[in-house]
């Protein structure tokens, strides 16, 4: 292959969404993602180096340096997050599927989205945290109850003995408000983190619609099937009920995805 036929790291960016999550787009993704048209391959090899700028390392496709969507070097923290970014590289097939790098997506929305709006980032995950998806349970019917508490519990549990706080949970949809010690310590613990961590933590959380649920995997308290569980405990139930149709089945399945995506960004952040 010609260097003058050959796209540059940049140019290939420009394909490539940041890691932001929509959850009331998610069907429509699903659909669109089957009419895309992606780039063809343009590199035999994805290996990494150490950065010679700034503490990391560097991703290259045949010694050229990747690039983020605005053209800013593609940095990684951890050499085993470099290392899982270059298998899901070169493991493209003949074209550049967005949907097969999903490291790299949350790479990019790290250092592109949240390393400049920390703030704002931090602020939303503590809007998140007061309003949990766990805080608000049902009664009824008695199936679902008990399932909500089998997986929920647990976390909300270990959570107050952490912090030592006392959570206000309901049944029903009404509003409940936390203590302001409970969304101080969530911010406490959320701001010191750096923009990688952050990201991968907000975007799990967004994904689960739980801080909390979030939380207990990145102090592994919950495994990702764990995860999984408590986050689709309502579809579990419903399916149980009534079944799965092909639609919902492949909703769940991007959604599934997502959050192992971001489970596995968080562990690779760990030396």
């Amino acid at each position: 292959m010609t260097d003058e036929k050959r796209p540059t790291p940049a140019t290939i960016f420009d394909y490539l969404p940041m890691g932001d999550i929509d959850t009331d787009s998610i069907q429509e993704d699903v659909k669109k993602q089957f009419k895309r048209k992606f780039p063809k391959k343009f590199f035999d090899l994805a290996t990494y180096a150490d950065s010679k700028t700034e503490a990391g390392y560097v991703i290259n496709l045949d010694g050229r340096t990747l690039k983020t969507p605005l053209k800013n070097t593609l940095t990684l923290p951890t050499m085993r997050l470099a290392s899982a970014v270059c298998d899901e590289w070169n493991a493209l097939g003949e074209f550049i599927n967005p949907d097969h790098l999903p490291l790299t997506k949350t790479a990019n929305s790290a250092i592109e989205k949240t390393a400049p709006n920390k703030l704002h980032v931090v602020a939303e995950m503590v809007r998140f945290g007061e309003t949990d998806l766990i805080f608000y349970q049902q009664n009824t019917p008695d199936g679902l109850a008990k399932l909500q508490e089998l997986h929920w519990n647990p976390i909300l549990l270990w959570a107050e003995n952490l912090w030592n706080v006392k959570y206000k949970t309901t049944f029903g949809i009404t509003h409940v408000a936390q203590d302001i010690k409970i969304l101080t310590q969530y911010e406490a613990d959320i701001a010191v983190l750096d923009e990688h961590q952050l990201s991968a933590l907000y975007l799990l959380t967004t994904s689960c619609g739980s801080l909390l649920i979030a939380l207990a995997y990145k102090a592994n308290m919950l495994s990702k099937d764990g995860v999984a569980k408590a986050a689709f405990v309502d579809e579990d139930w419903q399916i149980s009920q009534w079944g799965e149709d092909e639609e919902a089945k492949q909703i769940r399945q991007f959604k599934l995805a997502e959050i192992d995506s971001f489970c596995t960004y968080l562990d690779l952040l760990k030396n």
